[in-house]
């Protein structure tokens, strides 16, 4: 393809970043020019080499109203909501579905419902988690509340983490809290079965991505490439989107989103994440849970 094309690209990328405002300045991420050579990301916290350029993982920190001794009462007592602080970002969400916004271990997107037997999980980056058996905390309402409330969910019990198109951990629901889990994004719909094709596809996004993201937003964009195990698209992300569950116009889960990168293999793509097949993979034995508002 022509210069013009790929600098028309990386324009994009240019005005998207821009609209990130603050959240971009906060994370130390640089300046974006319009060209494919004018992009480095190096200097940014977690950046590691991928391909011609480099990948950013997208968790976001823990926010600073998590304190030491407010997570000490949610782990003193798992699978009871502890009151969250009055000033905490009331999510959009309700209960445990794509889309609720995990607090611990970092600020990221829980995406889709899986199932085992009797037994139900919930999935995010897997980046975003440190190692197996390691409690998640999520900030929802509980069913029928109107408060945000912190609740330990459960524990990681399947988990990778080896970069774009292998990214991806499963959180095992405490039983009792079986009655706050729907299977169906938030805002978006979905999931309706996987999707296993080849694109093109407009794909929808769910995620709380620091401030164009905060408390729950939906976004989309244009996926042109696909590969065995990744995928790509243009979209606004930023730290706090991983994790998210994304899928295509017919409602069937396309996988997760995980990574911004800035490889010129990747364009006119920017934004990247596993596909839901690598993700059925990595959790061994787990199936996809469809919405039940599927036609």
């Amino acid at each position: 393809m022509s210069n013009s094309f790929w600098r028309g690209a990386m324009l994009v990328v240019a005005a998207l970043f821009a609209a990130c405002g603050a959240a971009m300045a906060a994370a130390n991420l640089p300046s974006v020019g319009t060209a494919a050579e004018d992009v480095d990301l190096r200097s940014v916290p977690g950046a590691v080499p991928y391909g011609a350029g480099w990948a950013v993982p997208l968790e976001g920190a823990q926010p600073s109203w998590y304190t030491s001794e407010l997570a000490a009462r949610v782990h003193a007592s798992p699978g009871t909501p502890v009151q969250a602080p009055i000033d905490a970002p009331l999510p959009s969400e309700i209960g445990i579905r794509p889309g609720a916004w995990m607090i611990e271990p970092a600020g990221c997107t829980m995406n889709f419902v899986f199932a085992k037997g009797k037994k139900l999980g919930i999935g995010t980056a897997g980046h975003c988690t440190d190692g197996l058996r390691q409690p998640v905390v999520l900030l929802t309402l509980a069913p029928g509340g109107s408060n945000p409330v912190l609740v330990e969910i459960g524990k990681v019990v399947a988990r990778h983490d080896n970069g774009v198109g292998d990214d991806f951990a499963l959180v095992e629901i405490s039983p009792q809290l079986y009655p706050w889990v729907s299977a169906t994004t938030a805002v978006i719909g979905g999931p309706c079965g996987a999707y296993f094709g080849s694109g093109p596809e407009t794909v929808w996004h769910y995620g709380h991505g620091l401030a164009i993201g905060t408390g729950g937003t939906p976004r989309a964009g244009l996926a042109l490439t696909w590969q065995q195990d990744a995928y790509g698209w243009d979209s606004p992300a930023i730290l706090g989107d991983s994790g998210s569950p994304v899928r295509v116009t017919d409602l069937k889960a396309a996988g997760n989103l995980t990574h911004l990168v800035t490889d010129p293999a990747w364009l006119p793509s920017f934004v990247v994440g596993t596909r839901i097949g690598k993700m059925l993979k990595i959790a061994g034995g787990w199936q996809l849970v469809s919405s039940p508002l599927c036609p």
